[in-house]
């Protein structure tokens, strides 16, 4: 009786075993899209939680999601309105300093080497257009993987909005966890989410507005696009916005306008600096436990494993790791 017990839930793990391998197949090709739409609705959780008393849960869950769809569309409109022009025609770029052969000849004279910016520049869009497209028919198959992966993402983000809290209880339910334990880690997640959040990406959007104003003091053209690379670079704590101010600093020295080089170095070490330092010693360390580099890690190791979105969950990863050995520590090891 014992050994056909054995062997029925033995039978069982294998069967439970082989559909979640299968189910991870399923969800890889849109993994993307999926934890895309997951963080989107932890953001729109707290209004989605004002609106449905008023207006339904359906109602309020569609309303959210046409306004994030509105929010992107604007957002990449105006990205693509404020990108820099050379960006359709990339050898355009050196007629922003005085004259191409100039800037050459002052490289060569700084390195001591002769560089042919010219034609390094006009080889970038076609090694672009090779890296991110290769042939056509990978060009096809990352189109239809783009639209079915939108597609998938605007309903899983209104079903978890309509639905994500009993989603939340269901899980919870089937944790083999004490009630005390279940609550201390569903608080903990929740808290360590938004830290990460706020911490990670308001800090990002600030610091990529504060040095927007020094370019745009300095007269740098296309800020609103510099702006944003800033606060995507900012997301990787060890670029920063120095990425962009540092050849934005090297770009007016091309051009004599020393002043305004040194302006804006002195803005991005004074002025940048502080904001960055203040906001997360405010936001940061005093609500989240997560040392700077725990967040590094977090970052380019979440990357690797999750692609863009591992910019966001890489830390929160990390964070609910680190939670979790604590509660395992207080529940387990230190009763024992």
């Amino acid at each position: 009786m014992v050994r056909s017990e054995t062997l029925r839930v033995g039978f069982f793990v294998a069967l439970l075993a082989v559909f979640a391998y299968l189910m991870v197949l399923i969800v890889r090709p849109f993994l993307t899209a999926l934890l895309a739409a997951l963080l989107l609705a932890v953001l729109l959780a707290p209004a989605q939680r004002r609106l449905a008393p008023r207006v339904g849960e359906r109602v309020a869950g569609f309303s959210l999601v046409a306004f994030s769809l509105a929010a992107v569309a604007a957002m990449a409109g105006i990205l693509v309105v404020a990108a820099p022009s050379g960006l359709t025609d990339l050898s355009t770029v050196l007629e922003r300093f005085p004259a191409g052969d100039r800037a050459e000849r002052r490289i060569e004279n700084l390195l001591g080497i002769e560089v042919p910016l010219e034609s390094i520049v006009e080889s970038v869009p076609q090694r672009v257009a090779e890296l991110l497209f290769g042939d056509v028919s990978t060009l096809v198959n990352a189109t239809t993987d783009l639209f079915l992966g939108a597609v998938l993402f605007l309903f899983v983000l209104y079903y978890l909005l309509v639905d994500g809290d009993n989603l939340i209880d269901w899980i919870e339910a089937r944790l083999p966890l004490d009630d005390e334990t279940t609550d201390d880690l569903h608080e903990e997640a929740y808290e360590t989410t938004w830290a990460v959040l706020k911490g990670h990406v308001f800090v990002a959007v600030v610091q990529g507005a504060v040095a927007g104003v020094g370019l745009f003091v300095v007269g740098i053209p296309d800020v609103l696009f510099w702006v944003f690379v800033m606060m995507v670079l900012e997301l990787f704590p060890v670029l920063g916005v120095a990425g962009v101010l540092g050849p934005a600093a090297v770009y007016l020295g091309l051009q004599n306008r020393l002043l305004a080089a040194a302006f804006l170095v002195v803005y991005g070490m004074t002025a940048v600096a502080v904001v960055d330092d203040y906001l997360r010693a405010r936001v940061v360390d005093r609500e989240s436990s997560l040392h700077s580099g725990t967040i590094l890690v977090g970052v380019f190791g979440g990357v690797y494993a999750f692609g863009v979105m591992g910019l966001f969950y890489g830390p929160i990863v990390v964070g609910l790791f680190k939670t979790l050995a604590a509660v395992f520590d207080e529940r387990y090891i230190a009763d024992s």
